[in-house]
């Protein structure tokens, strides 16, 4: 009973330290007390960048942090991302504080958006802030009618964001209206932010005893908060590259290409897998971005363009006129703002060399399968011999440096040595064989 009673006991210790250590694991990810749980937004404004801040957000919540406070630093980016960040915004339960830093940062055209969209505005000294015009680059951007409705509707959702916060409405409206740019100062004197502050920590300072106006009016109490730094973590960074559309198109065209070279040169292998990979890697980046009609329907036109170079006659034509399609369907593929884009140099250049390398390659493929068959039995069909045995109607012949069992087909009578004949057909290990007159002059052209 005592040797049942000692094992028990040590069982015991054994589950407790293992549950002490867990706790202590899961204490170190969840920090304890009043703290200010800070993200970094830096780079263009994309999915990834918006799929990261709700995720942090989220944990932000779930950690029960005092604010929040987003490191601002961007030149624009998808009208979608910014909205759905204002979104994860105003739903977080804490006070979201929107930090222009460090100096040297900008809060340019979406980023605009979403400083207003902060419980508080805050911007490190030098730094700056506007150019909220939105921009697009799709099919009808340059229609007078789509261009003021796009207009009117981002100066509403700016008016909008500055009137829920206290903030000066009509700066906000030039900024969408005249692309009117502030540096902090200015801003600061304009109404247009909160505060300044040279770091976080100087921030949380200034903001004790801060009143928040709008959806979470309240009063700030965050002279003594911790603040845990949260990066871009390593997933969303690889995202951010895929989802940039001058990538994403890339990846796109080298995977198609990477796919059509093996399916019409079976068994490289290479360019089918690496083809492969870039295809699925492009795909998802495409899928996250929004596409138009025409792009797709471009890079499908492309790539039919550059097959038909292959099996027709066109003298470039039709190679040439794919590698134009192919760049059009790089500058229309996808429907972001401008600050957004594809780059047009990059475009053109890649579409040009990629557009000209699979043509040549189609066009190599197809001649190579049109060619004579090398191997086998089928390269004797067609092949000029010399009777060495007669032929009645059986015999040998020489032919492709080796000596061939040989008969003459039906109706060629007896043939004699040295006479020239030309293989009709193979049967077995025989060489079914006719005569050919003109062989002599042939050869001879052929030595000449």
């Amino acid at each position: 009973m005592s040797l049942r009673f000692r094992r028990l006991v040590a069982w015991v210790a054994v589950a407790a330290t293992g549950l002490a250590l867990l706790a202590a694991s899961a204490g170190r990810g969840q920090p304890s007390g009043r703290f200010a749980y800070s993200l970094e937004l830096t780079g263009e404004i994309s999915p990834a960048t918006s799929s990261w801040v709700n995720k942090a957000l989220d944990e932000a919540a779930d950690q029960n942090a005092t604010v929040a406070i987003i490191r601002l630093d961007t030149p624009g980016g998808l009208d979608s991302s910014l909205r759905d960040i204002v979104k994860d915004i105003g739903d977080a339960p804490m006070p979201v504080i929107v930090y222009v830093s460090p100096n040297g940062a900008r809060a340019a055209s979406a980023g605009a958006y979403i400083t207003e969209a902060g419980d508080v505005a805050a911007m490190a000294p030098v730094t700056n802030i506007g150019s909220a015009t939105p921009i697009s680059i799709g099919p009808g951007s340059n229609d007078r009618v789509l261009g003021r409705k796009i207009r009117n509707d981002a100066a509403a959702y700016m008016r909008a964001l500055t009137a829920a916060h206290g903030r000066n409405v009509a700066v906000g409206e030039r900024m969408v209206r005249s692309a009117v740019n502030l540096t902090a100062g200015e801003a600061l004197r304009a109404g247009f932010i909160d505060v300044i502050a040279p770091s976080e920590r100087a921030l949380l300072t200034k903001l004790d005893g801060f009143r928040v106006r709008g959806p979470k009016a309240q009063v700030l109490h965050t002279a003594d908060l911790r603040i845990s730094d949260h990066d871009i973590p390593l997933q969303y960074e690889i995202l951010q590259i895929l989802v940039n559309p001058t990538v994403a198109f890339l990846l796109l065209s080298v995977g198609l290409i990477g796919l059509a070279i093996e399916i019409f040169n079976p068994g490289v292998i290479a360019p089918g897998t690496l083809g492969l990979i870039s295809f699925l890697l492009g795909l998802y980046g495409t899928a996250q971005l929004p596409v138009t009609a025409a792009g797709i329907l471009l890079l499908v036109l492309a790539m039919g363009l550059f097959i038909a170079e292959g099996h027709l006659q066109s003298h470039g034509v039709l190679g040439l006129s794919g590698v134009i399609a192919l760049i059009l369907s790089g500058l229309l593929l996808y429907d972001t703002n401008g600050g957004f884009g594809v780059s047009v140099p990059v475009v053109i250049v890649a579409g040009t060399v990629l557009g000209g390398f699979f043509a040549f390659m189609v066009q190599r493929a197809v001649r190579a399968r049109r060619e004579p068959v090398r191997t086998g039995y089928e390269e004797m069909v067609g092949a000029l011999a010399e009777v060495r045995v007669p032929l009645a109607p059986e015999g040998q012949v020489f032919t492709n440096g080796a000596l061939w069992r040989a008969r003459a087909v039906d109706g060629a009578g007896r043939l004699r040595t040295g006479d020239r004949v030309r293989v009709e057909s193979v049967d077995g290990l025989t060489l079914l064989v006719r005569p050919e007159p003109h062989a002599e002059t042939e050869t001879e052209q052929g030595e000449s």
